[in-house]
């Protein structure tokens, strides 16, 4: 029980150290996510005390309690849905696979099919039915947006070890779930994961390796939807190494035990660091993100106030509080009712409004300054300049693609650093599953076999980057056309096979477009044959003519005796 007392103790400090991360993340879902973690939407967040609000308050209600004005949530929105397309579309390769070393030669024909080979078995294994990558992964840039954070576990489907289309699982943690933790240099090197299971929820999940209490809950039909904490926790597992082939000996230690009881359910390791966590801005070293509209919380509280205000002063223009007369009179203010006895005899009514100088528009100036701001603070600005570009000319396009990189570029790239774990986990767990084995059909050739290998990203947002290279190759082209005119001395400076890799991988085109050297050399020493054998044939041509030609020539001067005169 020494582990799991020494655990307890550094997850109690985990969260009293999250505590202050978990109010921001309240204000973050009350005003800007609604749809979001449903811990954080209760009153209490966290720490509510049990999930039987639902049936005393409205959820929904409860839920957008104080949205008044909802240009925060759709914008947002917009953004997730924005960064998604530009980083991790569905159905593109938004990403390849590459030499490691910044220093390695460029890859060889072999090679980057090779690499082409993984890269497509990887995006197969993710979007299959069954892997759940999909929603997971949107699951994942949702919190990474709104939240700040976002987290993904692959895990290794161990049921079926011969299951080849889905080796692996992925699922989204909820950021309430997990206590992350860093080394001083702010790298990951650890996780708490608290979950609540119900009694044969956990039966099910440790193949009942449970407490006696979970067990005779689980047993009893009355008690087995009772709840209980689970802890999974996972260190660095002292005399660990990353080229273990043992999972004693793994990198990572990985360890489940109840938390009431500390009884230990199952014990194990990891060979990768499983968790792969993007954040959307990181403030220092901390294990937790910043997202967009931490620095417009102001705003946006401002504007839900502003946008209550306005409600109320409508609803007080529309149906103000009623001033009556001394004896109480029951008004009836639908329209065209009578109400008898409220006038003197002088025709003066006996009731009047209270309050006569509402304007329910006084408001309406700052309400659309703040939502300006909140459009440009969460680029709804970029987003609609976009859509609206209908009749730009292909430069302005063209720079306006090149604006929305470098704006979002910065972000994008903090949310595709955590997909180096994912393609890490990935290849570890194919690896141990023999993909990569001689015969296999991803076997690599052997100029790859002592190097590393990682992720190289080709999203949409990279192929903005890489458009400006395209670019200037089409400009330094009509540049060369131009001076070759006047000396073509000038084409010999040239390497159009290099110009032509260079395009190639710019428009990020497959590999397989370019012919092998082989079939290159063996093409040009055909086409050398060919223009041989043509010049051959019309010198043959050309003499045949002559011939031809000559011979009525010869018989002419052969009559006329002009050979003997010449002779």
């Amino acid at each position: 029980m020494g582990i799991v007392d020494d655990l307890t103790s550094e997850l109690q400090t985990a969260r009293s150290e999250r505590q202050w991360y978990e109010a921001d993340w309240q204000e973050y879902v009350t005003y800007t996510a609604p749809d979001m973690e449903r811990a954080f939407n209760r009153p209490g967040g966290v720490t509510a005390p049990d999930g039987m609000s639902a049936l005393r308050h409205s959820a929904a209600r409860d839920r957008s309690r104080k949205l008044y004005d909802p240009t925060a949530v759709w914008l947002l929105d917009r953004l997730a849905s924005g960064v998604g397309s530009l980083t991790m579309p569905e159905g593109f390769h938004w990403h390849g696979v590459g030499f490691a070393d910044p220093f390695a030669p460029e890859p060889a024909q072999a090679d980057e099919e090779f690499f082409e080979r993984v890269r497509n078995h990887l995006f197969r294994v993710r979007y299959s039915g069954r892997s759940g990558f999909a929603l997971a992964n949107r699951s994942r840039l949702l919190s990474t947006v709104k939240l700040g954070t976002g987290v993904l576990f692959p895990i290794e489907n161990e049921d079926n070890l011969a299951d080849i289309r889905t080796p692996v699982h992925y699922r989204y943690v909820p950021l309430y779930e997990i206590y992350l933790i860093v080394d001083a240099q702010g790298n990951d090197c650890g996780f708490f994961r608290v979950r609540m299971l119900t009694s044969w929820q956990a039966v099910k999940e440790y193949g009942g390796n449970v407490s006696e209490k979970v067990k005779e809950e689980a047993d009893d039909p009355k008690r087995k939807n009772t709840e209980h904490a689970f802890v999974h926790a996972c260190f660095l597992r002292e005399g660990g190494h990353p080229q273990a082939s043992d999972i004693g000996q793994s990198r990572y230690e990985s360890l489940h035990f109840e938390e009431e009881s500390k009884h230990i359910c199952r014990r194990g390791g990891f060979f990768e660091y499983p968790l792969v966590i993007s954040r959307w801005d990181r403030d220092g070293l901390s294990p937790y993100g910043s997202p967009p509209q931490a620095k417009l919380m102001s705003d946006i509280k401002s504007l839900q106030s502003l946008a209550r205000d306005s409600l109320i002063a409508s609803s007080q223009a529309v149906r103000p509080p009623i001033a009556t007369h001394a004896q109480e009179r029951q008004l009836d203010l639908n329209p065209g009712r009578t109400n008898p006895g409220l006038i003197d005899e002088q025709g003066r009514p006996l009731f009047r409004p209270m309050i006569d100088t509402v304007n329910p528009g006084a408001a309406d100036a700052q309400i659309e300054a703040i939502r300006e701001k909140l459009r440009i603070g969460l680029y709804g600005d970029l987003w609609q300049t976009l859509l609206q570009g209908n009749g730009r000319t292909a430069t302005e396009a063209n720079i306006r693609r090149k604006e929305m990189a470098d704006m979002i570029g910065p972000f994008s790239t903090n949310i595709m650093a955590g997909n180096d774990a994912l393609f890490e986990r990935e290849i570890g767990i194919l690896g141990r599953r023999g993909a990569f084995v001689p015969g296999s059909p991803l076997s690599p050739p052997e100029s790859v076999l002592d190097s590393d290998v990682t992720l190289t990203s080709t999203a949409p947002i990279d192929q903005m980057r890489e458009a400006g290279h395209f670019e200037a190759i089409m400009g330094f082209q009509e540049y060369l056309s131009i001076a070759a005119g006047a000396d073509p001395s000038i084409l010999d400076l040239h390497d159009r096979e290099e110009e032509y890799d260079l395009t190639r991988r710019a428009l990020g085109l497959p590999a397989k477009l370019k012919r092998r050297p082989e079939e290159v050399e063996a093409l040009r020493a055909e086409r050398a044959a060919r223009q041989g054998r043509q010049q051959q044939l019309a010198a043959g041509e050309s003499l045949a003519r002559m011939a031809k030609d000559g011979a009525p020539l010869l018989k002419s001067l052969g009559e006329q005796g002009g050979i003997d005169g010449l002779a």
